[in-house]
């Protein structure tokens, strides 16, 4: 009886164990299967105009140059462009992870306010700086964590990093967004 109690006991709690070990999904706003972070502004006393012409500024201050703006629309208050950031974040044995994140960016001004989209979120990690950095959407790493295959050219699961790190790095991510978006409304507002 006591043996039984005890194998009782012991199965129950690897079976409590294990079920505990899953990876959960990160926080990043997810919008029909793509990770999308869009917000919304309002700035009283500007004009369309002026907004429009903050956020040509916005790129040309941020990123050292205009080149990467690929849609001024003027009418319609439409500025659409790429921008690549760095981030970084804990990997194994608490030792920094740094990696390149590359993203379109879209600002839409009105009369009063703006509205901000960034999208197309690709990873770019290069562990040996012997070897070519490699890219990997946002997207892919989100399926990846949460146990679907992946994917590409060369294979299955072309994320460069395990499942726990490509957790840390789409958790990173929020931060980084929420400084892109707090420096957009810096030059949008005029502060």
């Amino acid at each position: 009886m006591r043996k039984l109690f005890l194998l009782t006991f012991v199965l129950i709690s690897q079976i409590a164990f294990a079920q505990k070990k899953q990876n959960a999904a990160p926080n990043v706003p997810l919008k029909n299967g793509e990770i999308v972070y869009e917000k919304e502004f309002n700035v009283a006393g500007k004009s369309g105009d002026q907004l429009y012409s903050n956020s040509e500024s916005w790129f040309v201050k941020r990123y050292k140059s205009a080149e990467g703006i690929e849609v001024k629309d003027r009418p319609t208050g439409k500025v659409i462009g790429s921008g690549t950031e760095f981030l970084t974040f804990k990997g194994p044995v608490n030792r920094n992870v740094s990696c390149k994140v590359k993203m379109m960016i879209q600002i839409n001004s009105k009369d009063g306010g703006y509205s901000v989209r960034i999208y197309n979120i690709v990873y770019g990690y290069q562990e040996d700086p012997t070897k070519e950095r490699e890219f990997f959407k946002a997207e892919d790493m989100m399926n990846y964590i949460m146990g679907q295959k992946v994917k590409n050219a060369e294979g299955y699961n072309p994320v460069a990093f395990n499942k726990k790190q490509s957790v840390k790095a789409l958790e990173s991510l929020n931060g980084l967004i929420n400084d892109v978006m707090a420096s957009i409304n810096q030059t949008m507002s005029g502060k």
